[in-house]
């Protein structure tokens, strides 16, 4: 019961909303693109959701998927979260950035291009697709737009040495590179030592960002049921394309509870406060390192998880805002 009254004092900081779960690409360490049945979300149920979501608390939103620019009415998503002072977020692929570039221009304040190697040869492999030229070209049509993507490079055993021809165009470009662990969703962390070791390592170049309490949390064996560090459900709401609230995460979910327009009175049902008292505590949770999940545990964690993460944003924002000076993201 302590739980129960402790996870209900908090407000949730950020919604994770998977508008779509097509996808153009078929990267290896991802199973989204192989979901069936395909789905869209509803124009008016994410308009509806992301009014009920802000006044839940909600500061940013994260449109994900799939793809999200598979998703036609992406730029109207955007827009409306923008005027409800959202922070918003954006990771592509590239396939369809070219193409959309105009439309995104003033509405994403965290874009981040996926790119895995520093040449097309192992990034378009480790993608499923030849994407690595749409991703360089998209790079182009961002600055156009007044947009400034970061670079974001999903490392594992098979690209972690080839990090510094990415590196090198994001210095060229003034664009950040984020070094992102690639994460197993079933059990603890596959890589090795070493390969973290190599990130941190890089990590103290400029214009690197690499968040240490994702490091730190795998060097304590990721989350323990018994002596949960999760705040999935406390930190973050997640919609799926099926107008569904997923419990607990999108990746292990016990529940999908359909929104029908009352995502205001599903916050507080049965079956999210059910889940806030087994938050962390689930058979799967144990050894879990989720990084987008995890992302925003940190700030409801202890103070080490607590510091290290908001060192390593500390110098993300210094590098970006007023070293390369991009614009500040306004609520």
């Amino acid at each position: 019961m302590r739980v129960m009254k402790k996870n209900k004092t908090k407000k949730p900081l950020l919604l994770h909303y998977y508008v779509t779960n097509r996808c153009n690409a078929r990267c290896g360490f991802c199973t989204i693109w192989q979901e069936r049945p395909k789905v869209d979300a509803a124009a008016g149920d994410v308009f509806e959701n992301l009014r009920q979501a802000r006044l839940a608390g909600c500061k940013f939103v994260d449109f994900t998927g799939g793809e999200p620019l598979m998703h036609p009415a992406l730029p109207e998503f955007l827009s409306r979260a923008k005027k409800l002072g959202f922070i918003t977020s954006v990771t592509t692929n590239c396939l369809l950035f070219e193409e959309r570039a105009e439309e995104l221009a003033g509405l994403v304040d965290l874009l981040h291009f996926s790119i895995d190697a520093g040449s097309a040869r192992l990034h378009d492999k480790i993608r499923g697709c030849e994407s690595y030229e749409h991703v360089i070209k998209s790079i182009g049509a961002a600055a156009k737009n007044r947009l400034y993507p970061d670079l974001l490079y999903t490392y594992t055993e098979e690209n972690i040495n080839d990090i510094d021809g990415v590196w090198k165009l994001a210095r060229k470009k003034r664009l950040m590179l984020i070094l992102d662990p690639v994460f197993a969703v079933w059990g603890s962390d596959k890589l090795a030592g070493d390969v973290h070791r190599k990130a941190l390592e890089f990590a103290k170049k400029r214009g690197v960002y690499l968040n240490r309490a994702h490091l730190l949390l795998r060097d304590r064996g990721g989350n323990h049921a018994r002596d949960p560090m999760c705040r999935a459900v406390t930190s973050a709401i997640v919609i799926t394309p099926d107008n569904s609230l997923a419990l607990p995460c999108y990746h292990h979910r016990c529940a999908n509870v359909k929104i029908n327009g009352n995502l205001k009175d599903i916050i507080r049902s049965d079956e999210r406060m059910d889940s806030l008292n087994k938050e962390g505590r689930y058979a799967f949770c144990e050894g879990c390192h989720i990084n987008c999940y995890f992302d925003p545990t940190y700030q409801l964690a202890s103070w080490r998880f607590l510091y290290e993460s908001m060192r390593s944003k500390l110098k993300y924002a210094l590098t970006k805002y007023l070293l390369y000076r991009r614009p500040w993201p306004k609520m």
